[in-house]
Order: structure tokens, then C-alpha cells, then sequence
């Protein structure tokens, strides 16, 4: 009898391991509703600073998105299953989370009333930063030293200065600020009186606008005080207009415009962002600074405007020397009885009286009816000059790099020694036919001609120069070019 074939039991399969559950985190839906109640809250009505305390809590967000995180990773190693990791949307509102706090953080003790005022924006955007807008008036008035000074203090808000009719000063406030409601914007406004104090023939006003801590204050103020009273202004930010004033103005200035009229005393004015207007000012004029526009109108004494200067510069009926520094000019002018204007790229005068200097890097220089002498140079720009005037002048001298120079003399007024010189460009000269000169000219590339006959030029040595006597040949010019060409003409 055959064997049987013995086989070991067939052992079952071991069971399978059992799935991962997946469950997925509520630290970043659980961030998003308190994100979304504060913004809530806030279009409700509760009024609260909501940019300011991002700024400093937003961190929390992120704590509180991490113990969530930690307790879910403990639950799932306890109770057997996997947690899902950050999903590319979770991780990109993390970053967006952090951009948005760094950014809260540094901008949160930013001046945005003063951004809105600045960039005109309407009260309900400036209400989103700093509350309800909220005005108040105010008046204060009391009796003025004789002979005294006045310094006024205001760190935010337009000054209206006239002479007042007797020996007092009388401030009118027109105050506006921003608070969450009718009782905070009385605290501030107590706060925030204006100030002042008398010590001697010594007055100072104080605005007192920065009373209420960060909360934004405008206090624009209609200040009268006797006209024979000194002034000494210091503003941050607004408009500050002074009319009518016997002694002198001082005037320190960051943000704002400035229009003085009938000022018998020295000004001097110090202005970071802003604009000047003055006229009938009995005295000397210092400005400094960084200006964009000044207009000067009718002074008596000397302009001098030493700084930066964004736009154009106007002036006329200076009795004394004008003074114009920058980094890219240097001006000097004996005085103007006519018109000065200094633009970006150009420079335009009618009637001076020099000695005169014109110094500029990049200028177009056109000046008429000069009278004395003159010095003009420009590194980049063309230079049109025109003498007239009473005045002679002993000399003048125009020096260009790259840009044509057109000189016409009159016969009365012509400079005894004149002397032109460009390196890339042509020059025009134009003559009295009755006057007389000694020229002597010259170019390396270009070609001379001439109206008169007693002027002979010579091209046989390649270059081409010019030279002659006219009339008594009382007035002597030199004129250089290297490439361009020179045009000897009769008026």
C-alpha cells in the first residue's frame, strides 16, 4: 500500500496592518475666525485701533497656530493615527500671515493721519486709521509786551499771522482730530489747549498739539499781535501765511507753503518740503533748505537761497545781490531790477546788473539787457547773451563745454575784454556796425565767416582762423571753438 504524502497545514496570511486615518488641523480655520471676528467686530461698530493691535499681537496668531499644531501631533502618536502635514495653501497663508504682521508692525506707529492730510485723502479712509474726525474752536486773548517777541510753536497746523489793531494778541483755534468717540475727543481737545506763556518782552505761543499722546492733532490757528513785534515760527507740518510785520520774521518750517507780504525786517526762512511766495519785503531774504518753488517779488535787500530746489525759482525787483548755491549751480548777481527765473534746465534773466556770475552744470543760460560784468559757464546747455543797460562792463567771459553761445553787444555797453570758449559748438556773434573791436578767433574743425571786411580769415593750415581790427578797436574779444563754427554778424 502506498504512503500517503504528509503536507504542514497551510498557515492563514497575517492580517493586514490597519489604515492610516488622516485628520486634518483646525489651527489654520481656527486662525481665520479670529482674523474674521475682529474685522466683524470693527464693521459692527466697536471702534478699535485694529491696524495698531495687529502690529503688535500678530505673533500670537502664530503661537496659537503652533499649540494647536502640537496638541493635534501628540492626540495622533497617542491614538494611533496620522496627521496630515501643511498643504501647500495652509503653508502659503503662513507666509502671507507673517508678511502681513512684519509689515503691521512697522507701520503701526506710522503718522497716518498726517499720510492722509498729506496725500488729501477723505475722512472715511482717515477714520479706518485714527477714528472719527471730531473739530473744536477756541479763543484766547491777553495783553502783549511792547516792543516784545513772539515765538510760536505748532507741530501740526495752518498759522494766519496779521498786526492786531491795539497791544494784545488774540489767538482764534480751529482745532480737528480723530477719536473713537464724543468723550475720548473731549479729553484730547482738553488736552491740547493752545499755551501763553510771558517772560519779559518775551511771548511763546504754544499750539500744544502733541497733548494727546499718538492721537493726531490740527490746530490751525488765526494769531493777531502787534506789528512791530519779532517773529519766530516753529512747524512741522501746514501752511503758514504773515502779513504786514515792522521787525523781522523767522521762519523754521518741515512740511507746508509760506506767503509773506509787507515784511520791513529781515526773513529768514528754513524749509524741508514746500513752497515760498514773498513780496514787498523791506530787508535782506535767507532761504534754506529743500524748496520746490520761490517766487520773490519786489525786496529791498539781498536773496540769498542756499539748498535744493525742485522747481522754478522767480525773481524780480531785487535792489541787492542775489545769491543762488546748490550742488549744481553757483549764482551771483549784483542785483535785478528785472526778472530772474531758474528752471531745471534753464536759466532766464532780463535786466541785470552785475557783477554778475552764472555758474551751472546743465543749463540753458539766456540772458538780456546785461549791464557789468559777467561771468557765465555751463558745462551741458546753450548760452544766448544780450548787453544793454548804462552800466559798461570791463569784461565777460563765456565758457561751455557742449552747446552753442550766441553773444550780441551794443555799441554803448560792449565789455572792453571779451572771451568765448566752447568745445562742441558754434558761436554767433553779433556786432554794432559802428562799434569798434579787435577780434581774434579760431576753430579746429569748423569754418568762420564774416560780415565785416576788416575781419581776414585764414584756413591754410587746415584750422581756420580769424582776425581784425574794426572802428578804434576799443573792445578786444577772443573766441575759441574746437568742432564748431563761428559766425562774425552785424546788428
Amino acid at each position: 500500500m502506498a504512503s500517503v504524502n504528509q503536507y504542514p497545514p497551510v498557515q492563514p496570511p497575517p492580517p493586514a496592518p490597519p489604515p492610516y486615518r488622516y485628520r486634518r488641523s483646525i489651527a489654520g480655520p481656527l486662525v481665520l475666525i479670529v482674523i474674521g471676528g475682529l474685522f466683524l467686530a470693527r464693521n459692527l461698530g466697536w471702534r478699535f485701533p485694529l491696524w495698531h493691535w495687529f502690529g503688535h499681537w500678530w505673533p500670537l496668531l502664530l503661537i496659537l497656530w503652533g499649540v494647536i499644531a502640537l496638541i493635534e501631533h501628540m492626540n495622533a502618536n497617542r491614538m494611533g493615527y496620522r496627521r496630515r502635514g501643511l498643504g501647500a495653501g495652509w503653508v502659503l497663508l503662513l507666509i502671507l500671515l507673517v508678511a502681513v504682521g512684519v509689515s503691521a508692525h512697522y507701520s503701526s506707529d506710522v503718522d497716518w493721519n498726517g499720510v492722509r492730510d498729506q496725500l488729501q485723502m477723505d475722512d472715511d479712509l482717515g477714520t479706518f486709521f485714527g477714528g472719527n474726525p471730531y473739530t473744536f474752536e477756541d479763543t484766547l486773548e491777553q495783553s502783549f509786551p511792547a516792543h516784545g517777541s513772539l515765538r510760536i510753536v505748532c507741530d501740526h497746523g495752518a498759522l494766519n499771522i496779521s498786526p492786531s489793531d491795539g497791544d494784545t494778541i488774540r489767538v482764534v483755534v480751529h482745532k480737528k482730530l480723530h477719536a473713537q468717540n464724543q468723550n475720548d475727543a473731549n479729553k484730547y481737545n482738553e488736552g491740547t489747549k493752545p499755551q501763553i506763556t510771558v517772560s519779559g518782552s518775551s511771548v511763546l505761543l504754544n499750539a500744544n498739539t502733541n497733548g494727546a499722546g499718538d492721537h493726531s492733532v490740527e490746530s490751525d490757528m488765526d494769531i493777531t499781535v502787534p506789528a512791530d513785534a519779532a517773529l519766530d515760527v516753529a512747524s512741522k507740518r501746514g501752511d503758514v501765511t504773515i502779513d504786514n510785520r515792522k521787525a523781522g520774521v523767522k521762519l523754521s518750517l518741515q512740511h507746508g507753503d509760506i506767503a509773506l507780504t509787507a515784511v520791513a525786517g529781515p526773513v529768514a526762512i528754513s524749509l524741508e518740503k514746500g513752497s515760498i511766495r514773498a513780496a514787498q519785503i523791506g530787508n535782506d531774504i535767507d532761504v534754506s533748505g529743500h524748496v520746490d518753488n520761490v517766487s520773490i517779488d519786489d525786496a529791498a535787500g539781498a536773496v540769498r537761497l542756499n539748498g535744493d530746489f525742485y522747481e522754478d525759482i522767480r525773481l524780480s525787483k531785487i535792489a541787492k545781490t542775489v545769491v543762488f548755491r546748490t550742488s549744481r549751480s553757483d549764482m551771483e548777481i549784483a542785483s535785478v531790477p528785472g526778472d530772474l527765473e531758474i528752471a531745471s534746465d534753464e536759466v532766464r534773466g532780463n535786466e541785470l546788473s552785475g557783477p554778475s556770475r552764472v555758474v551751472t552744470s546743465s543749463k540753458n543760460i539766456h540772458l538780456e539787457d546785461v549791464a557789468g560784468d559777467l561771468q557765465v559757464q555751463s558745462d551741458n546747455g546753450d548760452v544766448e547773451v544780450t548787453t544793454g543797460g548804462k552800466q559798461p562792463a570791463a569784461k565777460m567771459s563765456v565758457t561751455t563745454q557742449h552747446g552753442d553761445v550766441a553773444l550780441t553787444l551794443a555799441a554803448k555797453t560792449a565789455p572792453e575784454k571779451v572771451n568765448v570758449s566752447t568745445q562742441h559748438g558754434d558761436v554767433t556773434l553779433t556786432l554794432p556796425a559802428s562799434g569798434g573791436f579787435q577780434i581774434s578767433a579760431g576753430t579746429r574743425k569748423g569754418d568762420i565767416s564774416s560780415d565785416f571786411d576788416a575781419v581776414k580769415i585764414d584756413n591754410s593750415s587746415g584750422a581756420s582762423r580769424a582776425s581784425g581790427t574794426v572802428g578804434n578797436g576799443v573792445s578786444r574779444l577772443q573766441v575759441n571753438t574746437d568742432t564748431g563754427d563761428i559766425r562774425i554778424v552785424k546788428s
